[in-house]
């Protein structure tokens, strides 16, 4: 193993951090193996068995990445599109706990963040237990994000957003709602890691970061095909799929790994398929029927994941979020935009506290990134931070909140 950084430790603490740095790595292992295991992939292929066979389709897009990968097995290919998501996105977190790390300038505390990150509720069981196509728009924020705090100039801003809304035009047509999950982040980037920027140019890279997914949502609106789904059933293919669920297993067959196949063609055609015929108002009647309570409960258990994360990440640098949010306060009405674009998702997606970890990341990473630069993170930890690190550490270990969708929601059976 490579010796640790110089991060003004001494030997026994940099042990410490390179115990740490193995027991996560442990963790990481037991987790991917319980997604390879235990997990059914069903609901991950979903998103990739519509393609445009049937004309302009939302989502199309990420079925014809099927007949780019190589062989000519349907479903083996659709393994490689359920952990592609995956991987480049714990590629991004690793990007990014890197540029905390080392770019910001070695220090106890920056590495104490680094580790951190994959503990977080956005962090590396998301990635892994929440592996839709708007994990590729999650990737992409974090590397405009990164840019955004590497530019020196206006115009590497402009370029670094045109790039991004690029990005995002595409990825839209894989799933709609990347521009509205991370049209904050991109603002809260803007506002707070290009701060020095002049005011036109804030101006215009929102316009370029934003405006072309936005009008890839619209389009897929407008022109994407409804009243299909029957069409589209005959076009997926039949085969086994392992939907542990449907086979109403007990709690001691679940834990000892219990498998039951149901056949993919009809579980899809079942469950997923007919919502390719709702329309905006079908959609928000669907969330409706929740209710309220279930709703509710969603929002305060997202709140708390977003406060504990934004807590957490203040405790280990020693940067208060406050200092953040003053900047951020400044531009407050970029703020309100930012989340006033996230509330057509809230209104046709019953996943609430998935919506909240989608804001968590949005504000978290830009935070990561900003209190890896102050001054506070550059100090070695005191003896109560390394404490309290260490048991919410442990804690966000045993339980990865954010990987609960949302309360209330009904099982596709």
């Amino acid at each position: 193993m490579s010796s640790m950084p110089d991060t003004g430790m001494s030997s026994a603490g940099k042990r410490g951090y390179a115990i740490a740095g193995l027991l996560l790595t442990l963790w990481a292992t037991v987790l991917t193996g319980i997604a390879l295991t235990v997990v059914p992939d069903g609901y991950w292929f979903s998103y990739y068995s519509v393609d445009y066979t049937l004309g302009f389709v939302r989502r199309g897009l990420a079925g014809e990445l099927v007949g780019l990968i190589p062989g000519d097995e349907y479903f083996s290919s659709l393994r490689v599109l359920r952990w592609l998501p995956t991987v480049l996105f714990v590629l991004s977190l690793a990007f990014v706990a890197w540029v905390v790390t080392v770019r910001s300038g070695r220090s106890e505390r920056r590495l104490m963040m680094a580790l951190l990150i994959p503990l977080l509720p956005f962090g590396f069981a998301f990635a892994l237990f929440s592996a839709r196509p708007d994990l590729f728009g999650a990737t992409a924020l974090a590397g405009f994000a990164v840019a955004l705090k590497s530019t020196d100039s206006d115009r590497s801003t402009i370029i670094a957003s045109v790039v991004y809304g690029a990005t995002t035009a595409v990825l839209t047509l894989t799933h709609e709602a990347i521009p509205f999950l991370f049209g904050l982040g991109v603002l809260v980037a803007l506002v707070v890691l290009a701060r020095q920027r002049s005011e036109n140019t804030l101006r215009l890279s929102a316009v370029l970061a934003i405006g072309p997914g936005l009008l890839s949502a619209i389009a897929v609106a407008i022109f994407g095909r409804r009243g299909i789904s029957a069409q589209l059933c005959e076009l997926v293919p039949h085969g086994p799929m392992n939907h542990p669920l449907a086979g109403k297993p007990s709690l001691a067959q679940l834990l000892r790994g219990f498998r039951f196949n149901v056949d993919y063609h009809d579980w899809l055609c079942r469950n997923i398929l007919p919502l390719y015929d709702q329309s905006f108002g079908d959609a928000t009647h669907f969330v409706a029927s929740i209710g309220v309570i279930a709703l509710m409960a969603s929002t305060a258990f997202g709140i708390a994941l977003l406060a504990g994360t934004l807590l957490a990440v203040s405790h280990v640098s020693g940067v208060p979020f406050s200092r953040m949010r003053a900047v951020m306060h400044k531009r407050m009405m970029w703020m309100l935009i930012g989340f006033a674009l996230i509330l057509p998702i809230f209104m046709t997606g019953v996943d609430w506290v998935r919506w909240w970890v989608m804001i968590t990341f949005d504000i978290g990473l830009v935070f990561l990134l900003f209190a890896g630069g102050e001054q506070e993170s550059s100090l070695i930890a005191t003896r109560r931070t390394r404490v309290v690190y260490a048991i919410g550490a442990i804690l966000l270990a045993v339980l990865p909140l954010g990987i609960i969708p949302g309360f209330g929601a009904p099982v596709p059976m």
